[in-house]
């Protein structure tokens, strides 16, 4: 019985409780709390460096992160030496050459990258007087060798050569150029010129004036105790010499007055790249940076629901995403808005975006938006402090920007504080919707219709480094495409009139080729064997050769009517489109026939000047691609052809071929050297032989390569 009205009881207390919950209510959401972040207190040493430990002994492992704040400095003619240097960090040391330093890193499981700034490194907690004794000699005796200097040098040659391929990398060149300005270290910009002028003497120099321990923080984080910090930064980093003391520029910033129109030729482009763009005084750790980033992710901070997100993708599909962000910076931060766009909604997705930036400025944002971002912001920072590493980030900013030592810890109440009428007043301090720099990277054809946006109903056009491009001269009223395609043939056939022509090419049937070109990062040559004859024959065959030994990278054969061409294990027999453009007569060369393709709108667009020399660009429109090619003016000769066109997975490609080194041969006019940039791929051929017969020889037309294999591998 007792039993019975316990049970009885115990109902009717639930009921009671039940009844007075109203689940349809949501209940308040309380007030953030403040959050204990403890912010260690950096140990100062001799040398000046500043050693910060974040302790976290989950794990048995130890991380070592150093950031070298040296002031920015204009690089000017050499801008990109600080690049090389901070890739030249991981090149090994005096004791340890970079195949032993990084055969030592990968034996230990560790990792080792660095930069500019300075490098990151982790390894086991067991392995860490190995991995602080190399980090030593990065410090003290960095080896900066010769070969790893013309290695990266390299590579960024060929980075230089495939931005005619990298609307993004164009874009972001010209944004720098236009926001900061050719006198401010954000607006340089690499260039071929710059990267030749810089030296390993520049990459040593850089390194004993920037890299020093008086500009220097070490972050220590994961399982490691205060003394044992101590110990390491004694022994391991006290001998670093302290360097003298950097001070900071001011640098002077470009003020906008009404919107810019910048522009990017990106032949064939089938989407434009806009950046729409302006500076920002904005300080790290500033009271408005907070809310300036809530308002940032209102406008395009990334989610589906932010307005421009809302706007250009989802209302009126003109693109898969569009963006901004706001970023401050101890020089001067930027505001950014834009995306990539089909070409013919460009003009249109400007029009929504600049009506974004003007409505977040002008018009009260709605709660619901406010609610939203400020619990999505709320629970990124929450799932950030599980990283130990975000704490060891946030001890760094505050040492560095001299914030106040409880701005992480109150972070989320000054999030929570924020009104609208704060995210207006913020818009209305530091947004400039009447004073951007709007930067379209794409196809020229798109280049009128943006004229409407800028302030003086003028588009201005800048290559892919920012600078100005100069306008096309008009070309004199007597010279035409033609007679410029005829000019070269006849110079090239070495022929003085149309008769001579005429017996030229009846005596030349056949035409062979042998080129080689080196491949330094694979220390690898490819000999490259080439034939063309009358009818439309055509045949190549390239041979690659390493020190492993010898691989065939392609084979191709047309007989006028039938052919095909490997490359690795894929074989494709020409047929339909592709057999008809073989079928198109091209021998000896393609110009002679231009003017009988139907398939091809050419045309004289004008006289170009690239480094003080003058050129005929005339365009050559296909089914598949277009073609700019470039005649000196005064020799006549073609020295530069730029394809753009689609791959088999309908991409946009680029091929860049450069000819130089004319000579006669054989009673033809032509290039010993022709260089092809194929999407940043670069080689160098140099012709090693070439044959010009009355008849025609070469049974490689056919397929059959027996005797070019023999004649290849027998070179050095």
């Amino acid at each position: 019985m007792k039993k019975l009205i316990l049970i009885l009881a115990l109902f009717s207390v639930s009921i009671t409780v039940n009844a007075q919950l109203d689940r349809s209510v949501v209940p308040a959401a309380q007030p953030n709390p403040e959050i204990k972040i403890e912010i260690p207190e950096p140990l100062i040493f001799a040398n000046g460096l500043q050693v910060i430990m974040v302790e976290n002994h989950k794990l048995p492992k130890i991380s070592f992160q150093l950031y070298v704040d040296y002031p920015s400095e204009m690089e000017s003619d050499k801008s990109g030496v600080s690049s090389i240097f901070g890739e030249m960090l991981s090149a090994g040391t005096n004791d340890s050459p970079k195949d032993d330093f990084d055969e030592k890193i990968d034996y230990m499981g560790a990792t080792f990258s660095s930069s500019a700034r300075g490098f990151y490194a982790s390894s086991l907690k067991k392995h860490t007087p190995k991995l602080l004794s190399l980090i030593n000699e990065v410090l003290l005796q960095p080896a900066f060798p010769q070969d790893e200097f013309d290695r990266i040098v390299g590579q960024y040659e060929s980075n230089l050569a495939a931005i005619a391929s990298d609307a993004s990398t164009m874009s972001r060149n010209v944004s720098g150029v236009v926001n900061y300005g050719l006198s401010h270290p954000y607006g340089e910009v690499m260039t071929d010129e710059s990267l030749a002028s810089i030296t390993l003497e520049d990459v040593k120099a850089f390194h004993k004036k920037y890299f020093i321990p008086n500009h220097a923080y070490l972050v220590i984080v994961g399982d490691i105790s205060k003394d044992e910090v101590k110990d390491y930064a004694e022994t391991y980093f006290a001998g670093w010499n302290k360097g003298e003391s950097l001070e900071t520029t001011d640098f002077a910033v470009p003020q906008s007055k009404g919107n810019n129109v910048y522009f990017v030729n990106k032949p064939g482009a089938v989407q434009s790249v806009i950046n729409i763009t302006h500076p920002l005084e904005l300080m790290p750790g500033h009271e408005d940076e907070i809310k300036l980033k809530l308002l940032n992710q209102i406008l395009g901070g990334g989610s589906f629901s932010a307005r421009l997100m809302s706007n250009l993708r989802e209302d009126k599909a003109y693109t898969y995403g569009c963006y901004s962000s706001i970023s401050s910076d101890q020089l001067i931060g930027s505001f950014k808005a834009g995306g990539s766009f089909r070409n013919e909604v460009t003009d249109s997705a400007i029009v929504q975006i600049l009506a974004e930036i003007e409505r977040i400025a002008d018009t009260e944002i709605l709660d619901t938006e406010l609610d939203l971002v400020k619990k999505s912001m709320t629970g990124a920072f929450a799932r950030s402090l599980e990283n130990s590493q975000t704490i060891a980030r946030f001890a760094l900013n505050t040492i560095r920007y001299d914030l106040p030592a409880d701005y992480y810890a109150t972070y989320l109440q000054k999030l929570e504080r924020i009104t609208k009428q704060d995210l207006m007043l913020v818009a209305a301090d530091y947004l400039s919707p009447k004073n951007l720099n709007i930067v379209v990277v794409g196809n020229e054809e798109i280049a009128d219709k943006l004229a409407v946006f800028d302030g003086d109903g003028k588009v201005d056009f800048k290559n892919f480094y920012g600078e100005d491009v100069e306008k096309l001269k008009e070309v004199a009223s007597d010279v035409s495409a033609e007679s410029i395609f005829k000019n070269y043939y006849m110079k090239t056939m070495m022929a003085s009139n149309d008769e001579e022509l005429a017996d030229k090419l009846a005596a030349s049937q056949q035409i062979e080729t042998i080129s080689k070109a080196e491949i330094k990062e694979y220390n690898a040559f490819l000999y490259m064997y080439n034939a063309e004859a009358m009818l439309n024959k055509t045949a190549a065959y390239v041979l690659v050769k390493t020190p492993m030994g010898n691989q065939v990278a392609q084979k191709e054969w047309f007989n006028g009517e039938k052919g095909g061409n490997v490359q690795g294990p894929t074989i494709t027999i020409y047929e339909g489109e592709e057999l008809e453009d073989k079928k198109k007569p091209n021998f000896p060369i393609s110009q002679i026939y231009y003017k009988d393709d139907a398939s091809l709108n050419v045309e004289l667009l004008g006289i170009a000047t690239v480094e003080d020399v003058e050129y005929y660009k005339i365009k050559i429109t296909g089914k598949e691609s277009t073609i700019f090619e470039f005649y000196n003016v005064k020799t006549g000769m073609l020295m530069m052809r730029e394809t753009y066109g689609k791959n088999e997975k309908d991409e946009l490609t680029t091929v860049i071929v450069n000819f130089d080194n004319y000579e006669a041969s054989s009673g033809f006019y032509l290039p010993k050297s022709t260089t092809i940039n194929n999407e940043g791929q670069i080689l160098t051929f140099e012709l090693v032989s070439r044959k010009i017969s009355e008849k025609i020889k070469s049974k490689a037309f056919a397929g059959d390569f027996k005797k070019i294999e023999k004649v290849l591998g027998k070179l050095e």
